[in-house]
C-alpha cells in the first residue's frame, strides 16, 4: 500500500508540474505575441479595408471624353486634307473674248503633292502674278482654287487676249503729178509729199494710179523714204 500511495503522489506531482508549466508557457507566449491569437474572422475584414484603400484611375466625365474624341477626328481629318500623286486636277479655263469654258482633268504636279488647300492656294496666287511664257501668250489674268480635297481639286483660269490696235490704212494716189497719201476712208488728205510720179518705176507709177494700199506707218514711211530726193 505504501508503495502505491508513493506512485500516486508521484503522479500527482508530475500532473501539476506539467500543468504549471504549459500555464506559464502560455503566459510567455501571450506575453512575446499578443497578436498571434487575433481570429480568423478579422484577417477578411482587414484586406477588405486594404482593397478599399487602393487607387482608382479617376474617370472623366463622358462630355470630355467625347469632346477628344471628336478633336482627335477633326485633326485626323485635317491632316488628311493634303494633295496625294492620287489627286484629281479638275482644270475649268474660261476665255472672256470667246465668253466660252472648257473643263478638263490632268494629273498634279509632283512640286504641289503633300500641300494642304491654304499652301495650294498661295503657290496658284504666286503662279497667276508670274505665269509661264505659253500661259502669257493666252492672256491668263486669274487663277482661282474654287474647292479642294485630297480626292480632287477644282481649280479655274480665266483668260483675256489684249488685241493690240489695228495696223492703220493708206491710200498711195497721183494728184497734180505729185504723190498724196490719203487715210483709209480716202476722204482725209493725210500727207502732201514732193514725189513726182513720173521718178517712180513704172510698176510702182501703175499702182498708184490704181491707188497703192499701204498698211501700217512704218511701211507707209519706209517706201517714202526709198523714193524721196
Amino acid at each position: 500500500m505504501k508503495a502505491v500511495g508513493k506512485i500516486s503522489l508521484f503522479f500527482i506531482c508530475g500532473m501539476i508540474l506539467f500543468g504549471s508549466g504549459v500555464y506559464a508557457g502560455s503566459l510567455c507566449e501571450k506575453w512575446f505575441y499578443p497578436n498571434r491569437n487575433i481570429s480568423q474572422k478579422e484577417v477578411p475584414e482587414r484586406r477588405t479595408e486594404s482593397k478599399k484603400s487602393e487607387y482608382v484611375p479617376e474617370m472623366k466625365p463622358y462630355e470630355a471624353q467625347e469632346s477628344e474624341e471628336a478633336e482627335h477626328i477633326q485633326v485626323n481629318q485635317k491632316d488628311s486634307e493634303i494633295i496625294t500623286c492620287d489627286t484629281v486636277l479638275e482644270i475649268e479655263e474660261y476665255d472672256k473674248n470667246l465668253d466660252s469654258t472648257v473643263i478638263h482633268e490632268e494629273a498634279v504636279q509632283g512640286k504641289y503633292i503633300g500641300m494642304d488647300r491654304t499652301e495650294f492656294v498661295e503657290s496658284m496666287d504666286l503662279y497667276a502674278m508670274s505665269p509661264p511664257l505659253e500661259e502669257q501668250k493666252r492672256g491668263l489674268i486669274s487663277v482661282e482654287v474654287l474647292s479642294f480635297s485630297r480626292d480632287r481639286i477644282h481649280l479655274r483660269k480665266d483668260y483675256q487676249v489684249v488685241e493690240a490696235p489695228a495696223e492703220p490704212l493708206f491710200y498711195l494716189t497721183a494728184e497734180n503729178h505729185y504723190v498724196v497719201v490719203y487715210e483709209e476712208d480716202m476722204q482725209n488728205v493725210y500727207l502732201y509729199t514732193d514725189i513726182l510720179l513720173e521718178d517712180l518705176p513704172a510698176s510702182v507709177q501703175e499702182e498708184i494710179i490704181q491707188k497703192k494700199l499701204i498698211s501700217g506707218e512704218g511701211e507707209l514711211y519706209h517706201f517714202l523714204e526709198s523714193y524721196s530726193s
